[in-house]
């Protein structure tokens, strides 16, 4: 682990050096050290225990915190210090905990990091996972393979299931590339959000609708549990987006970020332990430090669809509403549901 360790490190040396640089925080000499000012600076702010706000991955949001409690227990007794999950009860909700300070750690889509960074600019991530041994992910537009759509062209008029307002790889992305062959995803289509990927993609593999946005994941994971799902197949790919962005409160204690971005780094399935904690996170294979200028493309992206759907000032777009009833084979339990 050890050198695991060193190898992250060095590759942070010579990054950026700006005041939110978690990669600069965490290139000391020793990691214990570091450990130890986390505790200390944590002590002097009077912050017994840290409250991790915890994306909801699957429907029921108890087992939102029984899955990410094995991987926090880790990182926890890295740290010395105790630490529990909170489950949100949707993205904003996080969101919502993390700016009011009722949390002190959120776990959060990268579109929703940029929204609530652009309302709290004192809030901080330090770190994200590592996928498929990737730091980023693809979103996908899926069609079913008897519906007579060869191109995105074909889609004008159609109904067309996108996951949220907040969804980098259900809505930002995918709008990003409808709007490059040239269609308005608030006009040109028949948009619904229907709040989750699982619904998404059961909505398509139905033929309620003719086409829908979700991530690579998602479709692997459908393919195995949504009935029709095995008949989808992509229409077209958007650009890569980085990976969910693990965020700390306005106010936290400087002194300790540099700690938990060591402990959340040392997490990894090289060892025992490590795999033992991320078995419940699916196909996440450890994490990296990171800062905010990984998330630069996802503001660039926001700006572009934004500036052309004729939506500014930060506002999201306005779309049908979720759907009430998901669809057949949707939301069973341990599919990633919501995953944005």
């Amino acid at each position: 682990m050890k050198a695991i360790w060193m190898l992250v490190v060095s590759a942070m040396i010579g990054c950026d050096q700006g005041p939110e640089s978690a990669r600069s925080l965490i290139a000391r000499p020793s990691v214990d050290v570091t450990y130890e000012r986390a505790r200390a600076a944590l002590r002097a702010s009077d912050v017994p225990q840290l409250v991790w706000g915890a994306t909801p991955f699957v429907s029921n949001s108890t087992s939102v915190a029984e899955q990410f409690q094995p991987m926090v227990d880790l990182v926890a007794s890295r740290l010395g210090v105790p630490m529990t999950v909170r489950a949100g009860g949707s993205y904003q909700d996080i969101e919502a905990m993390l700016l009011a300070g009722d949390i002190d750690i959120a776990i959060m889509s990268p579109y929703a990091y940029v929204q609530a960074k652009a309302k709290q600019p004192g809030i901080r991530v330090f770190g994200s996972p590592v996928s498929n041994g990737t730091e980023s992910y693809g979103a996908y537009i899926l069609t079913r393979e008897d519906a007579g759509i060869e191109t995105l062209a074909d889609l004008r008029g159609r109904p067309f299931a996108f996951v949220g307002s907040r969804s980098t790889s259900g809505w930002l992305y995918p709008a990003s590339r409808l709007l490059d062959d040239g269609i308005d995803p608030t006009k040109d289509i028949q948009g619904t959000f229907y709040g989750s990927h699982s619904r998404v993609i059961a909505a398509i593999a139905s033929g309620e609708v003719a086409a829908g946005a979700t991530y690579d994941g998602a479709l692997a994971a459908g393919r195995g549990s949504i009935d029709g799902a095995r008949d989808l197949r992509v229409l077209a790919r958007t650009r890569r987006i980085p990976r969910d962005a693990y965020v700390v409160r306005a106010g936290f204690p400087e002194g300790a970020i540099a700690g938990l971005a060591a402990a959340l780094v040392s997490v990894s399935n090289q060892r025992a332990e490590g795999r033992a904690a991320l078995a419940r996170l699916q196909d996440i294979n450890g994490f990296v430090a990171t800062d905010d200028s990984a998330y630069k493309p996802v503001r660039e992206i926001e700006d572009v669809v934004q500036s052309l759907i004729g939506v500014g000032g930060g506002r999201l777009p306005q779309l049908n509403e979720p759907a009430t009833e998901a669809p057949a084979g949707a939301d069973r339990p341990g599919f990633p549901a919501a995953r944005e």
